[in-house]
Order: C-alpha cells, then sequence, then structure tokens
C-alpha cells in the first residue's frame, strides 16, 4: 500500500441537535477551489487533504475555511494545514469517486479520477449493501472503461445489482511499475433504480472493423467502401451515431461484445466474435466520420483520428 502524496489530514468536530445540511472547505491561502464534504463527513469526521484537493503535491502551509450549515445555522472556521509529508511518487496514488449516476434506465454510471495512466495496471470496484463492505454483492477486477475516460457502466446484466436499495461502492488501483495496490478510494454511497433491459430500436447500415487490426483504413479492403466485407447491419440505442451510443445485434437486446458476434462474422471468421468491434462508420449518416468503439462495452467512445 502506498500513501497519499501529501499524507495530511483535519478533524472536524461538532455538535448538533439538527442535520447537517451543507458542509464545505474552501482554500483561501493558496486560493483554491471549493469542495463539498458532507459526503465525506457522512462516513467520518476525519479529512483527508487528498480527498478534497488531488493536486496539492508540494510542501507549504494552507489557509482553509470550513463551513457547516445546520437548520439554516451558518458556522465557518479558519485554519492552517501545514503540509510537510509529501511523496515524491505517485505510485499506486489512491483513485477517486467523484460521484455516481443512475440514469433513467437503472444504469449506474460511476464518474471516477485516477491520477496516472502509465502506471495503471487495472481498477477494481466493489458495491456493497453497508459501509462497512462486510456484505459485497457486486465485484470486478478490470473496468469496461478501458480508455479510463472516467466513466464505468457497471455490468447490469452479470452484477446482480437489486433495485430500490442503498449500496455503497469504493474503488482501487493496482500498479504495474513498481507492482502494488492502492488502498481504497472514498466510499460514496447512491440508491439504485429499477433496471429495465435496453432495447434498441434504431437501425443503421454500418461499416465496422474488428479490434483485431492496427486501424481500419490500412486493409486490403478499407471501412471506407460502402458495401464491402465490412459492411453489417446493427442497432443503436440512440436516434442518431454518437459519443455515448451503445451497438447493438439485429435482436435489439443483445450488445456487439466479444463473445456475442458470431452474427457479425458471417458464416467466414474475421475477428468481431473473438476481438469485438474497434471502428465503426455511418454511410448514411456522415460518411467521412469514423467512430472509435470501446469493444468490451460496444459503446461509441469517440471520433477516430482516422477519417473517409
Amino acid at each position: 500500500m502506498s500513501a497519499a502524496k501529501c499524507d495530511v489530514s483535519f478533524q472536524i468536530g461538532y455538535e448538533s441537535t439538527s442535520p447537517i445540511t451543507e458542509a464545505t472547505v474552501a482554500y483561501l491561502d493558496p486560493q483554491g477551489p471549493t469542495h463539498d464534504i458532507k459526503q465525506l463527513l457522512a462516513v467520518s469526521n476525519i479529512i483527508k487533504l487528498s480527498e478534497i484537493q488531488d493536486d496539492i503535491q508540494t510542501p507549504g502551509i494552507y489557509k482553509l475555511e470550513a463551513k457547516l450549515v445546520a437548520n439554516e445555522t451558518v458556522t465557518r472556521r479558519e485554519f492552517s494545514l501545514t503540509v510537510d509529508g509529501c511523496s515524491s511518487s505517485s505510485s499506486c496514488y489512491v483513485p477517486k469517486i467523484y460521484e455516481i449516476n443512475v440514469l433513467k434506465d437503472g444504469q449506474i454510471v460511476m464518474n471516477y479520477w485516477v491520477d496516472n495512466t502509465s502506471d495503471l495496471a487495472t481498477l477494481e470496484y466493489q458495491i456493497a449493501r453497508d459501509l462497512d463492505f462486510t456484505d459485497i454483492i457486486y465485484s470486478k477486477v478490470g473496468f469496461s472503461d478501458t480508455a479510463y475516460t472516467q466513466f464505468e457502466y457497471i455490468d447490469m446484466k452479470n452484477g446482480n445489482i437489486p433495485n430500490d436499495t442503498q449500496l455503497y461502492i469504493r474503488i482501487r488501483k493496482y500498479c504495474s511499475s513498481p507492482s502494488g495496490i492502492s488502498d481504497w478510494s472514498n466510499i460514496v454511497d447512491f440508491q439504485s433504480g429499477e433496471w429495465k433491459e435496453p432495447i434498441a430500436p434504431y437501425f443503421f447500415n454500418v461499416g465496422c472493423v474488428p479490434n483485431r487490426f492496427d486501424n481500419p483504413i490500412d486493409l486490403q479492403e478499407s471501412i471506407c467502401r460502402t458495401g464491402g466485407m465490412w459492411t453489417r447491419k446493427v442497432r443503436l440505442d440512440t436516434f442518431i451515431p454518437q459519443i455515448g451510443s451503445f451497438i447493438y445485434l439485429s435482436d435489439g437486446i443483445t450488445l456487439a461484445v466479444p463473445g456475442k458476434l458470431d452474427e457479425l462474422d458471417d458464416n467466414t471468421p474475421v475477428g468481431f466474435n473473438e476481438n469485438g468491434i474497434g471502428w465503426i462508420r455511418f454511410p448514411d449518416y456522415d460518411p467521412n466520420v469514423i467512430y472509435d468503439v470501446s469493444p468490451e462495452t460496444a459503446r461509441i467512445k469517440g471520433i477516430s483520428k482516422y477519417f473517409c
């Protein structure tokens, strides 16, 4: 386990018969952002500097202001922190969960942060029914978000996430060089919704290339050829192709992920079922644009540097 970059914490002590409705810490000198610490305060009254200000990496004196609001009573206190225990290495620094969003179809999306991906081997997250993580209902090593774009779509099909339940989530980082595992991140609680199996209603004729190639252009037959060997029919869950769209097979239910793509291999295996979709093009929508696809999730993750 590695320590945070600046191993500094402070304690907030308070007595109130009314619940805390607002809790923030603001950096006064040097001037910096204001951070919401209400959730952290609900877990523990010990607040780590690394939990609220990830980019403080140098020793010094930091002047802060804590603000608590309870029953319309506002209390402010200024205090100083002396930071002198900073590590020179960011290896296996603890990741952070910013927030959990539950979409209208029940899909759970984790917005997270990793300080350094150059030494990142993988990430792990756990979901539990209790704050102490003694009743863990789902865990996963290796994210669907392999590009680490800070948004992880929880696997609702295989996760067996209960509906309408108070849950808790945390993540940690596995480092490659030097090898090690970080401490667990901050814990975020959330209320699950009602998961509804999606049906993707929108048909598209597309060009798509499996993820086993270096790129979709420099092939014997390019993705840019409409009606060529890479032409397929798929469905999307959005009316138009866009970043964040999920790609489904013709039944509108099966995600176009490895192990499910015999339909795209079309009796002649070309690598879809084993490797997933790497790139996709929508000639009836914008014939010049090629999109990058996250093959493990069948989610369009961005506009490719390749184009037709």
